[in-house]
């Protein structure tokens, strides 16, 4: 019973997470048939990332990562790509460092040269991703907009995540926090921001900053303000799920323990899904066997935030 609840948990999610990125593969120039355009701002390293675990599956993908290696690579900090690859199961690197190789040979770009050998390169078929700046007026490519105005830069990356707060003020740690890079230096990148007069300060302890999203909104002539989602932690939560469904282990345990096992993955895992605040249920109110549809009801929000995200 646990091994065809949780397969069928598991097919959903997939389908779920691959009809995400293949929305924002838009925005990195991907020649997707996609049913919209991305609405929230896309994070670039949290959907390469997500891809090269999708791709097992999803060819399309593959196809994806292997132009965007060649075409995109400079709008991608590697420094972060480095640092989230220990959000994603055990293996990451070795994907990763596959990537990586086709960057260097044809992306010519000496920067992923570190990340590169030791991984089996992602096969794919050319011209299936296009220049990503046939899509840069979108709302949801905000971050490779100004990453390609700019420059792969912490200053840049701090300010689309407070453009996408929209109006909410922000802290160093929870910048620091939801972008991967070091306190010193989103402090920094802070500093020199409201220096510049591009973001607001407010001198509570600790320091917060905000940008504000009516004047950004105009000035980029963006028909809304596109939301920051934590699409990192998203995406690093589902393949850990999606892989823990299909243990062995997981899917052979009778209903008593399949319930427990999948309330200590989500206590242990799941404190995305508080910061995306959905209405799910509580692990600790549903003892025994209860918690297995309760389970259920909670993958049923993700899927459904997936959908409306993207």
């Amino acid at each position: 019973m646990s091994k065809t609840r949780f397969s069928n948990i598991a097919r959903e999610l997939h389908e779920a997470a691959a009809g995400a990125a293949w929305i924002q593969w838009q925005a990195l120039g991907g020649q997707a048939a996609a049913p919209r355009a991305p609405v929230a701002i896309v994070d670039p390293e949290a959907l390469v990332l997500c891809s090269l675990w999708l791709a097992d599956e999803e060819p399309r993908l593959r196809d994806f990562l292997y132009g965007f290696a060649e075409l995109g690579s400079r709008l991608l900090s590697v420094q972060r790509l480095k640092r989230a690859t220990g959000l994603f199961p055990a293996g990451g690197d070795k994907r990763v460092a596959g990537l990586a190789s086709w960057v260097v040979s044809f992306g010519k770009d000496p920067r992923w040269r570190t990340l590169a050998g030791g991984g089996s390169k992602p096969a794919g078929r050319r011209h299936k991703v296009g220049p990503a700046s046939t899509r840069l007026g979108d709302p949801g490519s905000l971050m490779l907009r100004l990453r390609t105005g700019f420059g792969v830069d912490v200053r840049i990356d701090t300010l689309s995540y407070l453009i996408g707060r929209r109006g909410a003020w922000a802290d160093v740690k929870d910048i620091s926090e939801a972008l991967l890079y070091a306190k010193y230096s989103v402090r920094g990148a802070c500093e020199a921001l409201a220096d510049a007069r591009l973001i607001e300060t407010r001198t509570d302890r600790p320091v917060k900053y905000y940008a504000d999203q009516r004047r950004w909104t105009t000035l980029l002539k963006l028909p809304h303000t596109p939301a920051w989602h934590p699409w990192m932690r998203v995406y690093a939560f589902v393949i850990r799920l999606g892989a823990w469904l299909r243990e062995p282990g997981v899917q052979a345990a009778l209903p008593s323990l399949a319930a427990s096992l999948a309330r200590e993955f989500i206590l242990e895992h799941g404190q995305v899904l508080a910061e995306l605040q959905l209405n799910v249920p509580h692990e600790r109110d549903y003892l025994g066997e209860e918690y297995l549809p309760a389970f259920e009801r909670t993958i049923s929000a993700l899927v459904q935030w997936l959908g409306d995200n993207a």
